[in-house]
Parts: C-alpha cells; structure tokens; sequence
C-alpha cells in the first residue's frame, strides 16, 4: 500500500505499533536509514531543557479528503454504513478538522534512537547491536518514518521562520493542552459532582476538620509521639476508624469481630506477617500484637518488604485509604548521613523520639473517610497527621483548581504538569466539547513550551 501525508494513513501506521515502553533492540538497515532521514530533519531542533538527549515538535497533518479516509464500498461491506450520507458524516465524525496534531518525540543518544508519536511508542533502535535482515514491521516502521520526516520539515520551516510557536499556541486543539479550572466552576455545572464529595462525612466532624487543618493537621511536629506501639494498638486505631466511617465490625454472629480480623475484613490483606493470617509476599506466622518488642521488631525489620500493611481501606492505587505509622528514627538516621545533625544532636533528639500516625486518602472519593479516619484519632488523643489537609479543606469548600490534562494522559499522578504557583492539585480531569461550551471560557491555559532552534538562547 502507498501511504500518502494525511492524517488517516498515519493513524494507519501508528495502530501498528502499541503504547508500550520499547526496549532497545536490533533494527533492519533500512529502518536506521529511515531514521537517519528523520533525525537530519530535526537536525537544527534544540533539545528539551528537560532532557538534552529527547526533542519534540508538534505536527501538523492534513486530513485529506473523504478518499483518503476509507473505502465507502468497504464500509458498506462491513455494515459501517448503509449510504453516502452516513459515509460522510462518519468520516466528519472522526475527522472533523481540517488538520490534525501530532506530537513527535525522538531520543538520539550513543546506544540509541527511539521515535514516538502521541505517545504510542514506533521504534527504539540499538545502535550498538548488529542490524537485522528484515522484521515484521520493519515496512511500516519506514513508511510511518519517512512521513513522519515529511511532516517534521514543514513544523521545521515554520520554527526557522519564527510562526511555528504562535501557530501551536492559537491552534492546537484543547485535547492536547494542559489547564486548570476553578472547582466551584464546575459545581455550578454539576450539583451532583459537590454532593459526592461530601458523601460521607457528618456536620460536626467536617466542622472539626476544617478547624483542625488551620492548625497541625499537616504539622507532624505539633502533634506530640507514642514512646511504644503494639500491633493491637495500630489495629485499634483501624477499628476507631472504621467505626467513623460507618463500616460494619460486627460478624455473621453479631459480635463484634476481633481487631485482626476486622482489620483484615477492610484491610489490603498484605500485611507483612502482622497478623499471621494476611495473604501475599512476606505473610508470614503473625507477631505478639501485645508486645511492644514484638512490634519494634517487625516495625523495624528491613527486610520486610513487599506487602501493603498500611493500605487500611483497600482500593486502587490512588484510591484507597492509608494509615501509615511512623517513627522518628528514619528521618533522624537520614539526617545524620547527610551531615545535617551531628551524634550529640542524634543523642538528644532521641529523647523525644517515637511513632505517630499519617492518614492519606486523597481521592475524591475516598477523602471523606480520610477525614472520617483522622478526627476519630484525633479525638481519641492519638498524634496523627493528615496528609494534603489544607487541599482537601480547599475542594471541600470548592476553593480550590482541577488540573485538565490532554486526552493522552491518564488524569492520575499528574501533579507534576502543574507549576507550583497553582498550588497543590489532587484532582485531574479530561475535557470535551460538551464542557467546552459550558465552561470552556473560565479554563485558564498553560502556555505551550516553546520550540527554538539549537542556534537560540533559551529565554527564561
């Protein structure tokens, strides 16, 4: 097949190639040839301030015309459609643009060069191995290249011609920018979405809550230490959460279960060999849970890894609840290695040394029984800090920004496409035309980085 530059034959292409991290490994002569064509193109492209060895641009591909979409006698075939309308607007529907964006990313180093677009990874070649005869996808691996370096050459002459940046940051379409909007924004567009996140927390606590996280909520220095711990003593501190969530700690029988197992009923399960009755890596034979020896023993014991003894309220990775128990002795160790304390200073700061507790559940819908979770051992006396307070107060109150990030990103662990100026963002989320018109107009933005040639200095 002929591949021509238009948006259809390269998505064509790239569905040849997954979004799986690729390895370097051995390519075909005519694949390092192809991207010999490519990397002289974006020869004169400074790299990412970020990352000297990587460069990216964005692409801008035609869509072509209906032809280059799809055979309308194929389609019909397939029972796609039934008649030239529905062939139009069904191509309308998957392209309705006159041009469509590509990101292109290369990374050139001695071992390697690896090519990927929109973040579906096409080649990493190994350029220390022997070239193969021939792969697989070694045909489509040029093809794609070769019009890959056609389209780079034209973002290339837009750069050196000084429109390619105003053009990114006028045209891009906003599924592949990053923004932020306020949170009341999107209440007033969804009443729903405010109620869900005050699901589950009662008028006393959240009036608790929103004194506490002015104060030492975040402050694990302010909150004062427990000398000993046993393993009854963190599961007691589970069950007074528990309790504040509202979860059942009664068994079939109606009595109320013992700490282990009502642990073990809303717990991960992998607990390291806390229990003895735990599953996963390490479940081990249990400890004393009324011995402080017992529990330091465990506790400190480096060799216990694996498991997830501190995930009390099971979840997924970014929505579950944990209640991490910590103790001084890691961060004063740490400390010393780095020179900042000195052995006397180690000796005294002993003195006041010992555990306390860390709540963390920052998920929109997990937040409440965070917050459930720390007033219950904040009351009971227990020092426990709450981590990311102070935001969860914010969303709380709507006070606070939702990241919007590009359709390619999966809108989790995003903090890091955020300037810190916005402050601390817990929650991330996608945008389409639908939210565009109800509140498209109070996005804020962020600025695309700019392009520039090796040739120019790079302004700050």
């Amino acid at each position: 097949m002929e591949y021509k530059l238009v948006a259809p034959d390269i998505d064509r292409l790239l569905n040849c190639f997954d979004g799986r991290y690729e390895n370097p490994s051995a390519q075909p002569r005519a694949v390092l040839a192809a991207l010999d064509r490519l990397f002289d193109v974006l020869g004169d492209l400074a790299p990412l301030e970020t990352n000297d060895e990587a460069k990216s641009i964005w692409l801008r591909i035609p869509r072509g015309n209906i032809d280059d979409f799809d055979s309308y006698e194929d389609l019909v075939n397939e029972g796609e459609v039934s008649s030239r309308e529905e062939y139009l607007a069904l191509w309308e529907r998957e392209y309705p643009d006159d041009y469509v964006w590509y990101r292109l990313v290369v990374v050139d180093n001695e071992r390697c060069r690896a090519v990927s677009v929109n973040r579906a990874s096409v080649v990493c070649a190994d350029l220390e191995k022997k070239p193969l005869e021939v792969s697989w996808s070694s045909n489509y691996m040029v093809d794609l290249l070769n019009l890959l370096a056609l389209a780079a050459r034209e973002s290339m002459r837009a750069l050196r011609e000084g429109i390619y940046n105003a053009l990114v940051a006028e045209q891009l379409p906003y599924f592949h920018r990053t923004g932020v909007i306020a949170r009341d924004v999107l209440w007033e567009c969804d009443q729903a979405g405010r109620d869900a996140v005050f699901k589950g927390i009662d008028e006393a606590t959240y009036n608790a809550f929103c004194a506490y996280a002015e104060m030492d909520a975040e402050d694990e220095r302010a909150i004062g230490r427990l000398p000993v711990l046993t393993g009854n003593d963190f599961l007691s501190a589970c069950a007074l959460g528990y309790e504040a969530c509202g979860y059942g700690l009664c068994g079939k029988d109606g009595k109320r279960l013992p700490l282990d197992e009502l642990y073990l009923r809303y717990a991960d399960g992998r607990d390291e060999g806390l229990t003895g009755k735990g599953a996963g890596l390490h479940s081990g034979s249990g400890i004393d849970l009324t011995s402080p020896e017992a529990w330091e023993a465990w506790y400190f014991d480096r060799k216990r890894r694996g498991g997830h003894p501190w995930e009390v309220c099971r979840g997924g990775n970014s929505t579950h609840v944990s209640l991490v128990v910590c103790h001084d002795r890691f961060n004063l160790a740490f400390r010393r290695r780095a020179g900042e304390l000195s052995d006397d200073e180690i000796q005294e700061a002993k003195r006041a040394w010992g555990y306390y507790y860390v709540v963390a559940g920052k998920a929109w819908s997990r937040a409440a029984e965070a917050v459930d979770f720390y007033i219950a051992l904040k009351r009971a006396g227990l020092p426990v800090v709450l981590r990311d307070a102070r935001a969860i107060l914010a969303r709380f109150k709507g006070e606070d920004l939702v990241g919007i990030v590009p359709h390619g990103v999966i809108p989790v662990y995003c903090e890091g496409m955020f300037p810190k100026r916005l402050g601390t963002i817990l929650d991330f989320m996608h945008v389409y035309d639908e939210d565009m018109a109800n509140f498209g107009d109070k996005i804020e933005w962020l600025p695309q980085p700019d392009a520039r040639l090796a040739s120019e200095p790079i302004v700050r």
